[in-house]
């Protein structure tokens, strides 16, 4: 019993940490896809093939996802009942898969 509740405390903090990190993904694949449909990938720290764009398009779209997903972490946190460990469970699922997708 005391093993389920000392993970559930940590569950909080590693979610929060987990929502920063895929808002920073976000908002770098949002600003690179912006230079980079503005035509400013000429920069040497902003090279890239013509895989780049995609790469951006999956970052962002796996970072947007992610982020939902923490969401739904959290509420099946408050929540904490079998019915939201299955939505919340699956959804991260997706998620990691997308943020596989997105790194290659």
């Amino acid at each position: 019993m005391a093993l389920g509740r000392v993970g559930r405390s940590f569950m909080a903090p590693i979610l929060a940490v987990n929502l920063v990190v895929h808002l920073i993904v976000v908002g770098l694949a949002g600003w690179s896809l912006d230079k980079y449909i503005d035509g400013e990938q000429n920069h040497p720290h902003l090279g890239g093939n013509t895989s780049t764009n995609f790469m951006l398009i999956f970052a962002l779209s796996a970072g947007a996802f992610g982020a939902c997903s923490v969401i739904i972490g959290m509420m099946h946190l408050q929540a904490w009942q079998h019915e939201s460990h299955a939505a919340a469970a699956s959804l991260a699922i997706i998620s990691w898969a997308m943020i596989a997708l997105a790194f290659g």
